[in-house]
């Protein structure tokens, strides 16, 4: 960039970074402006530039950065000969043998959090590799790296998360945990072999990240007051429905923070520990140790939980083990997998739960999506704010399916699904449908995007 150099190292330290550069023009974006002895230096490094330096914010400044990283050079400073004692100057703290793997992958990760992603892909093709990253839900593409550059990524990773180096044939999962002073993150990975090579996807969770807040997630106002109520229940079974991805883990995460209290005792069964909160004790499901979620759930009624939240039913033992725990006093949250409010009674019943006693200790199944927002900054048209996508951040979409006296009658008694569709037609239940139409109404998101979560209505 017409000579002008700052090393990658040096940028991470101080905390500024090349913004642009003409032939006598440089300018910088600085995380502390007020550094009056850093423009100093600076400045003294190319006497004839104007140097031109402007705030940064941290996250502009992380993106930046990593983009440095992942250079495989720059051009030296002006008017000096690479190998010169004067070279060594301009070249500020330039750290010899920094190692180009490692460079790449630092500069991944720092891009990935500074766009927020979920997620981040390494795939490989023909003739290179592909980086994309899950941003709010949808894959978007990054950039290419040589397929000798993910091979030596890929084979770092492993070596971070213990996995076998020099295993390419066989699938291998494992994690990483990753600190800084700015972030701190468990990374899981999952290598799979392809015909083009190997296929990386890291799954980022983010600890440095504040737990939302029920207030933070979207739900409507009418939403909001039907969950305050759940949360003064004394017992009883809350389900947490939808796909993956559909932000169950992060409800649930906020529903307890509003209940943890000095004077209530919460246990979570996750996998994986999403969210560390201060005060609930959190287990990780190990099954390979043998501690899946129905051998969590037998052990904790003897450490005297109020408050008992299991991060998935994927089984008949889960489920029955979950109401046991609502029938004797507990107040139990789980997550389970079905497209709507009302499919959860009869999955329940599915599962081998009879109808009286499901309809005994199911309070409210809430079953979500989450949908793009539209972009503040570009108002849906694109920009570097949203990665030219249109939408930044995400919301939540929601039905609520409260149990009353009069449909727990109506579900201890057998109701079939065609008599419940009907009689929350006519009690004008909200369904995923209506709190999403009402969202694109208030210009929160479009009808596209609607369509792509949820499908046309029929």
């Amino acid at each position: 960039m017409n000579g002008v150099y700052l090393s990658p190292a040096f940028c991470s330290a101080n905390g500024i970074v090349l913004k642009a550069a003409g032939s006598k023009t440089a300018s910088f974006g600085m995380l502390h402006p007020d550094d009056e002895v850093l423009k100093i230096r600076i400045e003294k490094t190319w006497p004839g530039f104007r140097c031109i330096f402007e705030p940064l914010d941290a996250g502009e400044f992380g993106l930046m950065l990593s983009r440095l990283y992942s250079e495989d050079g720059a051009d030296e400073p002006p008017g000096r000969k690479a190998g010169t004692d004067e070279d060594q100057t301009a070249a500020i703290d330039r750290i010899a043998g920094d190692a180009p793997v490692i460079n790449l992958l630092n500069s991944i990760f720092l891009e990935a959090l500074a766009k927020h992603a979920s997620d981040i892909h390494i795939e490989s093709g023909k003739t290179d590799a592909a980086i994309r990253f899950r941003i709010d839900g949808m894959l978007v593409f990054i950039r290419n790296i040589s397929r000798e550059r993910s091979r030596a990524v890929s084979a770092r990773l492993k070596l971070l998360s213990n996995l076998n180096v020099l295993e390419t044939r066989r699938p291998q999962d494992g994690h990483i945990d990753i600190t800084s002073e700015n972030y701190s993150l468990d990374v899981r990975i999952s290598v799979t072999p392809t015909i083009r090579g190997e296929s990386v996807v890291l799954r980022l969770l983010n600890r440095s990240d504040n737990v939302f807040t029920l207030d933070s997630l979207g739900f409507s106002p009418g939403h909001r007051k039907i969950i305050a109520g759940l949360l003064g229940v004394p017992s009883g079974l809350v389900l947490v429905t939808g796909p993956t991805g559909s932000g169950k883990t992060t409800t649930l995460a906020a529903v307890l923070g509003e209940l943890n209290t000095e004077s209530t005792k919460i246990i979570s069964i996750e996998d994986p520990v999403e969210y560390r909160v201060e005060g609930i004790t959190q287990i990780q499901v190990n099954e390979e140790l043998g501690l899946t979620f129905d051998a969590a759930l037998r052990r904790i009624f003897r450490q005297d939980p109020d408050v008992i939240m299991v991060g998935e039913i994927r089984d008949a033992e889960t489920a029955e083990l979950a109401v046991r725990a609502a029938l004797t006093g507990h107040l139990v949250f789980a997550t389970l997998h079905t497209n709507d409010a009302p499919e959860a009674v009869f999955r329940l019943q599915n599962m081998g739960i009879p109808p009286y006693m499901a309809s005994a200790v199911l309070r409210a199944v809430i079953a979500q999506r989450l949908i793009r927002r539209v972009c503040t900054a570009c108002g849906a048209a694109g920009c570097d704010a949203c990665s030219g996508t249109g939408y930044r951040g995400r919301t939540v979409i929601a039905e609520i399916l409260a149990v009353t006296p009069d449909l727990a009658g109506r579900i201890s008694s057998g109701i079939r699904p065609g008599e419940l569709a009907s009689l929350l037609a006519k009690k004008r239940h909200v369904t995923l449908f209506d709190d999403a139409a009402e969202k694109a109404a208030a210009g929160v998101t479009t009808a596209g995007e609607i369509r792509r979560e949820l499908g046309e209505k029929v």
